[in-house]
């Protein structure tokens, strides 16, 4: 109620005029009040929700973190191409604090066949990819690999262990119709770490620090026969 729509009963009734404004004053500051109060609510569920991601996202780099492809060799036999890697796989600090904070981690491999040409660039005849899904478990204590090849669950004491049991990789996939065997074809290999699979408030925070952005980059050989 406003207090000016009050003023022509101000001289029939002085006291009404006061009472309504007081009433409205009463109302609106506890109008304000209620603003106040949702407004820190939404700043309470915000701060909730991303606490946990900053601090982990937060974290001091660390120059140990590393994803490498070492070697590789690839052959094919019977329409068949087989390919074998030696990879290396460090997460660094930040990543390895979020698993311990029960959030899983997936680390894909991927894999491009390449018909090569006599042009500048290369033409991709397939591409590939293979997911290693590491989780850690409080209960148990104990860290789980869902392997890409086979979906089969493996379970390790230490995430060293579970990042060592991925250093040797070997995959094989069918040559896609249409490229022949006998054509000069190269391998492209890169691992990465999956940001995309994050929950909301860490992908958003990891946008921002380098020790989440792990990626190989690609490595490049020739296909045997």
């Amino acid at each position: 109620m406003d207090c000016t729509m009050l003023l022509c009963k101000s001289a029939e009734d002085p006291g009404l005029f006061w009472q309504s404004c007081t009433l409205t004053t009463s109302v609106s500051r506890n109008d304000h009040s209620l603003v106040i109060q949702t407004k820190s609510m939404w700043h309470q569920w915000v701060t909730n929700r991303l606490g946990a991601a900053l601090i982990i996202a937060l974290l001091p780099a660390s120059a140990s973190a590393d994803l490498s492809v070492l070697s590789g060799r690839s052959l094919t036999a019977a329409g068949m191409i087989k390919t074998q890697m030696t990879l290396l796989l460090d997460l660094g600090p930040e990543p390895a604090k979020a698993l311990l904070n029960g959030i899983p981690l997936t680390i894909n491999l991927n894999v491009s066949l390449v018909k090569e040409s006599a042009w500048p660039w290369h033409i991709s005849a397939a591409k590939w990819q293979y997911p290693f899904r590491i989780q850690y478990h409080a209960l148990s204590n104990r860290y789980t690999l869902l392997e890409p090849v086979g979906g089969e669950f493996q379970a390790f004491t230490s995430l060293y262990d579970t990042l060592f049991s991925i250093r040797k990789v070997t995959v094989q996939e069918q040559i896609p119709t249409g490229v022949n065997q006998t054509d000069p074809m190269s391998i492209r290999v890169q691992l990465e770490l999956d940001r995309s699979l994050l929950p909301g408030a860490l992908k958003l925070a990891t946008l921002f620090f380098p020790s989440w952005h792990l990626d190989s980059g690609w490595q490049q050989w020739q296909v045997g026969r």
